[in-house]
């Protein structure tokens, strides 16, 4: 063989190579932190102030938000689904506890490009039972037996300014429904699914996931509370009109460091 045939193939072995090499690459999965914000119109919501007026014209102030949200799922450009399932698939958020507005599930998920996201508003049937929880705060969440038991999806407690200027308490409760009679029970959880079109990257992957508060009370169902009373959870017919608006009221957000 001669040199200059030598070199060529010696070059061309460790072209091979490399590529092998490279091709062998992988990229590790990645761990996702969600991020929960409350807004109102646009901006961080202001607990136990008496500053928002929804579309009925109800001025109104927010003191306590607490939810669950459950069976989160990224879904990739090519139709591939992937479910969060650690820490029961369920992440509670508590505004007035830190700690719940982070959540990091041990769940990996690969390095590519999202279309979407979707979560459960609440807990669904077969997880919805009482012992679920045995610790403070998500145990206090209890839904009473005689209403169906379980868990509440959402607390939203406030007040609001009913006609004459008259303060009143309002609370915003979601959970299982009955009817008049205390026979039939219906599940009021309900689904979101939020577009991303975003790719992650093998570092920090962030998706912020923001409440609108005025959105409860917009649309499709006009609500006001001079009409609709404070108390629902015994209300099938206001909880179930407080989902469908609650359907409209998230969105979410992605950074990648």
């Amino acid at each position: 063989m001669t040199p200059q045939r030598y070199q060529f193939t010696f070059s061309l072995i460790v072209l091979m190579l490399l590529l092998v090499s490279c091709n062998d690459e992988k990229v590790e999965p990645i761990t996702p932190l969600f991020v929960f914000k409350t807004n109102v119109d646009g901006a961080q919501l202001q607990k136990g102030t008496m500053k928002y007026t929804n579309k009925a014209g109800n001025i109104y102030q927010v003191d306590e938000l607490q939810y669950f949200i459950s069976e989160v799922q990224l879904i990739t450009s090519d139709g591939q689904v992937f479910t969060i399932e650690s820490d029961s698939a369920i992440h509670y958020v508590d505004i007035d506890i830190p700690a719940t507005l982070e959540w990091t599930p041990t769940d990996l998920l690969p390095v590519t490009s999202y279309s979407s996201i979707s979560f459960v508003f609440g807990i669904n049937e077969a997880k919805n039972k009482i012992g679920l929880f045995v610790n403070p705060p998500e145990r206090d969440m209890f839904w009473p037996d005689m209403m169906g038991g379980g868990y509440h999806y959402m607390k939203m407690n406030g007040k609001w300014k009913a006609t004459g200027d008259t303060i009143k308490p309002f609370n915003l409760h979601l959970g299982i429904g009955m009817n008049d009679e205390g026979t039939v029970f219906y599940q009021n959880y309900f689904k979101v699914t939020l577009p991303l079109n975003i790719q992650t990257n093998p570092t920090r992957n962030e998706f912020t996931i923001t409440m609108n508060i005025e959105k409860w009370f917009e649309t499709p169902n006009l609500w006001d509370w001079n009409e609709t009373g404070g108390q629902i959870m015994q209300n099938q017919d206001a909880m179930l009109k407080a989902c469908k608006n609650g359907a409209n009221a998230f969105e979410v957000s992605f950074s990648g460091k």
